[in-house]
């Protein structure tokens, strides 16, 4: 996606320099660069449930130590975030995980 935007700024320049006009459409955020909270499962001895909604059906599993990628924003006690064994979006509770920094 970066090298995408990088090219079409390239191509825009040259045209601009040629004295062409273009018209500027815009683009969309891949998941990689939209703002979001990396976190580390703690406090837990076997498993973290990510579930389909808080206190709903268990979609995916973290285990100790795994580091993983969400939202920001809370729902409760819960936060948004993606599983490590599937790789499914869903909730966990936010007792178990730490802030690590943001993406």
């Amino acid at each position: 996606m970066l090298t995408s935007r990088i090219v079409a700024g390239l191509v825009a320049a040259v045209l601009a320099a040629c004295g062409l006009a273009i018209v500027s459409t815009p683009v969309r955020a891949s998941a990689e660069d939209r703002p979001g909270c990396l976190y580390r499962v703690v406090r837990v001895k076997t498993r973290l449930n990510i579930r389909v909604e808080p206190r709903g059906r268990v979609v995916d599993k973290l285990y100790p130590g795994d580091r993983t990628w969400g939202s920001c924003g809370k729902s409760g006690d819960w936060r948004r975030i993606h599983g490590t064994e599937i790789g499914r979006a869903g909730f966990a509770y936010g007792h178990f995980l730490k802030k690590i920094g943001r993406r």
